[in-house]
C-alpha cells in the first residue's frame, strides 16, 4: 500500500459514510454537513452508544472509502448534539491521507464458505461448500475439489468476518491452480470482487481487511502481497 496527502476539500463530501474509531469506539455515521471548520457527523448508533461520547478534543482516527483507496485522517472531538439527531461535530482536517488499495494485502484464513458455480445457459448451480483460504479487498481465494473455467461469474458467500457479518456477493474467477495435498489433489480458485460492491460494501470489508491484518500481525506472521 502507498500513501499521499489530498486536500480535504477534494475528498470529503456531505452523504459520504465515514468510520470513527479510538481506544473504545468503532462506529459508522454519514458526513450530512461540511462546515468550514467542523464536520457533522450522522450517527448509525443506538441511543447508548450515542450518549457515550469521547472527551472534548479527544482524538478520533476516521476513514471514508474512495475509488480503489481509503482517505485517513485524525480529528478532535468537538461536541454532540441532542439524542434525537444523533449527530457528533468533530474537527474538520485540513488534509487526508489517501492509502491506495491496488495492491491489496492478502489475509490467510481458513474459514467455511458457500459457493454458486455456473451451470448452464447462464444459470447457476445450486451452493456448494468450500474453504476459504485467503480474502483481501480485492478478491478470495478458495479450495476446491474440482478444476474450474476463468473468467465465469460465480456467487459468494463468506459468514463472520469481523466488522462486516456475512459477505454475499458475485466475483469473478482469475485463477485455477493445481494443488497437492497429503489427501491429494484440489484447486486453489482465485475470484475478484471486481465492481461488484458498493461504496458502502467496499468500506465495511476494507475496515474488516484492516482488522483482520492487525490480528494477523500480533502474532508475528508475514502476511503476503496479491
Amino acid at each position: 500500500m502507498t500513501t499521499e496527502s489530498k486536500s480535504s476539500e477534494a475528498v470529503l463530501r456531505e452523504g459520504q459514510t465515514i468510520h470513527i474509531t479510538d481506544a473504545s469506539i468503532d462506529i459508522r455515521g454519514t458526513i450530512n454537513e461540511i462546515a468550514h471548520r467542523f464536520l457533522s457527523i450522522t450517527l448509525d448508533v443506538s441511543p447508548q452508544t450515542f450518549l457515550s461520547t469521547p472527551l472534548a478534543n479527544a482524538e478520533l482516527q476516521c476513514s471514508v472509502t474512495g475509488n480503489g483507496c481509503v482517505y485517513r485522517f485524525v480529528a478532535n472531538f468537538r461536541s454532540s448534539s441532542t439524542l434525537a439527531e444523533k449527530n457528533w461535530f468533530i474537527e474538520k482536517p485540513a488534509t487526508v491521507d489517501r492509502v491506495q488499495m491496488r495492491r491489496f494485502v492478502r489475509v490467510p484464513m481458513a474459514l467455511p464458505i458457500q459457493i454458486k458455480l455456473p451451470g448452464a445457459h447462464g444459470s447457476m448451480q445450486d451452493t456448494i461448500d468450500a474453504t476459504l483460504v485467503d480474502i483481501s479487498g480485492g478478491g478470495i481465494c478458495f479450495a476446491h475439489t474440482e478444476e474450474v473455467l476463468l473468467h465465469e461469474k460465480i456467487v459468494v458467500t463468506i459468514p463472520n468476518l469481523p466488522l462486516y457479518g456475512t459477505l454475499h456477493t458475485e466475483a469473478r474467477i482469475e485463477r485455477c491452480t493445481k494443488v497437492e495435498v497429503f489427501s491429494g489433489t484440489v484447486f486453489h480458485i482465485g475470484a475478484s470482487f471486481e465492481d461488484s460492491l458498493d461504496l458502502r460494501q467496499q468500506d465495511k470489508l476494507i475496515q474488516c481487511i484492516f482488522e483482520l491484518q492487525r490480528n494477523y500481525l500480533q502474532k508475528g506472521l508475514r502476511l503476503p502481497i496479491k
